[in-house]
C-alpha cells in the first residue's frame, strides 16, 4: 500500500488548526466539560499542540510557519482585541505608583514582532498607557494591550508638572 504524504498546502493547513488550537488550549492537561454532550471530555494540553506544531514546522519551509505566526500575532494584537494580561497591568500601575522605570515589550502590528523599550509610565488604564519612551526619547502613548511583557527596574523617575494625559 502506498504512503501518502501532505502536500505543502495541507501542511500549512493543518499548521494553523494546530496553532489555532494551541492559543485556546489549557495550559495543563485538565478535564473540560463539555456541554454539547453533556460530559466531562479531556482536552489536548498546550504542551502537545506545541509538539505538533514542531513537528510539522520541521516539514514546512520556514518563510512558511514565520509567516502564519505572524499572522496569529497579528490577530491577537489586534485593536478589536482589547486583552490586557493582568500580570502585565499589575506591573504597569506597581511602576506608576512608585515612579519607577519598567522594561516593556511591545508589539508593533507592522513588523509582527516584539520591541523591547524602557519607559516611565505617567499614566495607565486597561486601554493605553502614557509615558516616556527611552527608544524614542519623547513622551507616547502605547496599546495597554500590546505590552506582552513588563519587568520593574531599580531606575526612578519624575512625571512633568506640565504633563496632561489628555494631550495625547
Amino acid at each position: 500500500m502506498k504512503k501518502e504524504e501532505f502536500t505543502t498546502e495541507e501542511l500549512k493547513a493543518i499548521y494553523k488548526l494546530a496553532k489555532e488550537y494551541e492559543e485556546n488550549a489549557p495550559q495543563s492537561e485538565e478535564e473540560q466539560y463539555n456541554d454539547y454532550y453533556g460530559e466531562y471530555e479531556e482536552q489536548i494540553s498546550k504542551k502537545i499542540a506545541a509538539s505538533i506544531l514542531k513537528k510539522i514546522a520541521k516539514n514546512l519551509p520556514v518563510v512558511d510557519t514565520e509567516e502564519i505566526d505572524k499572522e496569529f500575532l497579528r490577530r491577537k494584537y489586534h485593536t478589536f482585541n482589547n486583552y490586557v494580561n493582568e500580570k502585565v497591568y499589575a506591573t504597569l500601575k506597581k511602576a506608576l505608583e512608585q515612579l519607577k522605570t519598567i522594561e516593556i515589550e511591545y508589539f508593533n502590528m507592522d513588523s509582527a514582532e516584539f520591541k523591547k523599550r524602557k519607559l516611565d509610565v505617567y499614566y495607565t488604564s486597561s486601554k493605553y498607557t502614557i509615558g516616556h519612551c527611552h527608544l524614542r526619547n519623547e513622551i507616547r502613548k502605547f496599546r495597554t494591550s500590546r505590552i506582552g511583557s513588563a519587568k520593574l527596574t531599580t531606575s526612578v523617575y519624575r512625571i512633568p508638572k506640565s504633563f496632561d494625559k489628555n494631550d495625547y
